[in-house]
């Protein structure tokens, strides 16, 4: 019964507190098929992580809808997963194309996955650290836009931006996401929401990049919905649930 393996355990137990705030061990239990002192093993692991609050017979949320972790905090977040969804998302590129690269930890690993690659391409990113590993990639000529750099981050923001990403059209899109939520994709901050939407608009081919961990609550406000993507790359942590309403709504989905 218990096949699944620790970590897709413990994203589907926050994506189940997620949906609903708190829950017992018995609804945990029956909700992924697996014993109760397991998910009790679980939901020790993941207090201590500090992604649940435990309570007396079984664990409450403890993610708001605003909050949203410093860049370098966010790049030291599952960094296997990261590495290996940049890997696979930069097999997806072909020479010649014009690529928007989002501000994203995931996608600055699929920023040095091309340039290991020595794959030429041009790029386009609002992210100053994405486009410093860009600078060095063989091949590769990079477009900065103007803007504002946000508050504990390498990203680029404002009117400045916004007018620039406006007016792109590229052949494909690498983006990240703050929380995926059914088939919701949402951010915390309102500049952030335009300027992924944009580079929505503009690319023939969006891609999102998402590790495990982002399927969660929702945050603030939405960006755009499952079907606006033709692509997602993710974990095998991943909830099955999640990567099967992605497949519904036509996304073509990646495990890495």
């Amino acid at each position: 019964m218990e096949r699944k393996i620790p970590a897709q355990r413990r994203a589907e137990i926050r994506a189940l507190l997620g949906r609903r705030g708190s829950a017992s061990i018995a609804e945990i239990s029956d909700a992924l098929g697996v014993s109760g002192s397991t998910v009790r093993r679980d939901l020790d692991e993941l207090d201590r992580e500090g992604a649940v609050r435990r309570s007396h017979g079984g664990a409450v949320t403890v993610e708001g809808t605003a909050f949203e972790h410093r860049f370098e905090d966010r790049r030291l977040h599952n960094p296997g997963e990261k590495k290996r969804i940049g890997d696979y998302a930069a097999t997806l590129l072909e020479a010649g194309q014009s690529v928007v690269f989002d501000s994203s930890s995931t996608v600055l690993a699929a920023a040095e996955a091309l340039g290991r690659r020595n794959l030429g391409v041009a790029a386009v990113t609002n992210d100053v650290g994405v486009a410093s590993v860009l600078a060095e990639a063989p091949g590769v000529t990079v477009v900065v836009p103007g803007g504002e750099i946000r508050d504990g981050s390498f990203t680029l923001l404002g009117s400045y931006t916004q007018t620039f990403l406006n007016g792109l059209h590229v052949d494909v899109a690498l983006v990240g996401i703050h929380a995926v939520t059914g088939d919701v994709l949402s951010e915390s901050s309102l500049d952030v929401v335009e300027a992924k939407r944009a580079m929505m608009r503009a690319a023939h081919r969006v891609v999102l990049l998402a590790d495990h961990s982002k399927f969660r609550p929702p945050s603030f406000f939405e960006v755009a919905r499952m079907n606006r993507l033709d692509d997602l790359v993710t974990d095998t942590a991943a909830p099955p649930e999640a990567l099967e309403a992605a497949g519904a709504c036509g996304v073509r989905v990646h495990l890495a």
